[in-house]
This record gives structure tokens, C-alpha cells and sequence, in this order.
């Protein structure tokens, strides 16, 4: 893993050394490298290795995922046509911040789709699938114990991300996905009181017995309890308020 001290303030390191190798979209062998880069560009914006209102250029998205700059920077366009990257009057490209309302709005959304998600993940994952979901929720405990918060955050997306692709269908995965790109850098403002407390890896635990018992309709419960939680904290660091209307 790389270390976080010598990470530039624009992002947050990723908690493997080749972030180009995961396959969370599932791209074929045939992807050329600029898909490739777009992929992990996008996973990353996803699971919350970018900070929100960060400079992005080409230059350092190509050092980030040890690649030159033609493939970096069609990644940018690309996401940046899909709202993922904020593109200035200047030519400058940036990670969007949302604000309180752009993020209630997508929560909404989120409540009813990711649970749905889940619920139809649960019979469908296999013993080895929950196992590995157990490995990366103990992952998470244990960045988190050790104060690397960063990386607590990015086991914590692929713990749900992963659940959530494997509900069997492509429309209802391509929509949460999508979502996330909106969402995943804004998970960074979740306060560090919060995720120290490890009410997220509390919460996994009970999701992850549900998932054991093949418990499809409790899974989807505990889901929604989970992101309802998380909800409520970011919201009142975004508005600065505690009146949530969740």
C-alpha cells in the first residue's frame, strides 16, 4: 500500500498498488487503456480516493495510475461529459462538492434502490463471495483502528459495491453506479468521530449474518438502517445543522 504521507492533498491513496487491475466493471481484455484508465478513474471517484473540489489535471491522474497522458486525459473528457468531473470556463477540471440538497436528493434515491439491490443480492452470492466480504469489512476495521480513515472509506464502498453488482440485474447496478460516481467523493466529509465509533463495520457484521441466512428481506433492512446512519452524519456535516429529513 502506498504511503498516505506522501500523498498529494488532491486525492487519497488507494489501498492496493495497482488500482488499474481491479475489475469492478467487469471490463473485458480486449479494453484499450484508455478504457482502462477510465475505469479505475471512475471506480476511484466512486469509492472516495478523490476529495471533492479537487484540481484534477492529466498529469497527475497519469502518475496516479502509472500511465501517459493521452489516456488520462480522454478519461477526464469522458467523465467529465457523464458529470463525474466539473469542467471550468478555464479548461480546468475538478471533482464536484455537492451540496446539502444535491445530496439529500441522491440519498432518496439511494434508499430505495440500494436496498432493493441487496435483496436481490442475497441469494445469489455464493459462501465465498460473503467471505470475502468479510475480509474486507475486517480490512476496514482495521485501517480504521490504525487511523488510516481513507482507506477505511474505500473498504467500506467496495464492501456495499460489491454486494450491490451482484443483484443480477445490469439496469438496477448501472443506475447505483452512477449514483456513487456522485456521491463517493462526498463520503469523505463524514467526520472522524463518526467513522472511528465503527458503527459501519458494526453495522457489515449484522448485514453479513443476514446474508449468511440467506435472509434476503432482513438484508435489505439492514442495508437501508446502514445508509440512513451514515446519511444522517454527512448531512449535518453539510449543512452544519442536525434537523436531517431522513
Amino acid at each position: 500500500m502506498k504511503n498516505h504521507s506522501q500523498q498529494s492533498p488532491s486525492r487519497q491513496p488507494a489501498v492496493d498498488s495497482s488500482p488499474i487491475t481491479r475489475r469492478l466493471f467487469g471490463e473485458s481484455d480486449s479494453a484499450t487503456l484508455s478504457d482502462e484508465i477510465y475505469s479505475a478513474l471512475r471506480e476511484g471517484l466512486m469509492i472516495g480516493e478523490w476529495l471533492p473540489g479537487a484540481k484534477i489535471t492529466a498529469r497527475n491522474v497519469a502518475k496516479h495510475y502509472n500511465t501517459s497522458l493521452t489516456p488520462a486525459r480522454d478519461a477526464m473528457t469522458r467523465l467529465a461529459n457523464e458529470g463525474g468531473l466539473l469542467l471550468s470556463e478555464t479548461r480546468m477540471y475538478s471533482v464536484p462538492s455537492l451540496t446539502a440538497d444535491d445530496y439529500n436528493e441522491v440519498m432518496k434515491i439511494r434508499l430505495v434502490l440500494e436496498p432493493m439491490a441487496a435483496e436481490q443480492a442475497a441469494p445469489l452470492l455464493s459462501s465465498e463471495d460473503i467471505a470475502e466480504m468479510e475480509r474486507t469489512n475486517e480490512s476496514m476495521r482495521g485501517f480504521i483502528e490504525n487511523d488510516q480513515l481513507q482507506a477505511g472509506l474505500i473498504m467500506d464502498s467496495r464492501l456495499h459495491l460489491n454486494l450491490y453488482r451482484s443483484c443480477g440485474s445490469n439496469v438496477l447496478w448501472q443506475v447505483i453506479n452512477n449514483l456513487w460516481l456522485r456521491i463517493g467523493p462526498t463520503r469523505n466529509m463524514l467526520s472522524k468521530g463518526y467513522r472511528k465509533g465503527l458503527s459501519g463495520y458494526e453495522n457489515h457484521k449484522l448485514i453479513l449474518t443476514a446474508l449468511k441466512k440467506r435472509d434476503a428481506g432482513l438484508t435489505a433492512r439492514l442495508i437501508r438502517r446502514d445508509l440512513k446512519q451514515g446519511a444522517k452524519k454527512l448531512e449535518t456535516a453539510l449543512r452544519g445543522q442536525s434537523d436531517i429529513p431522513f
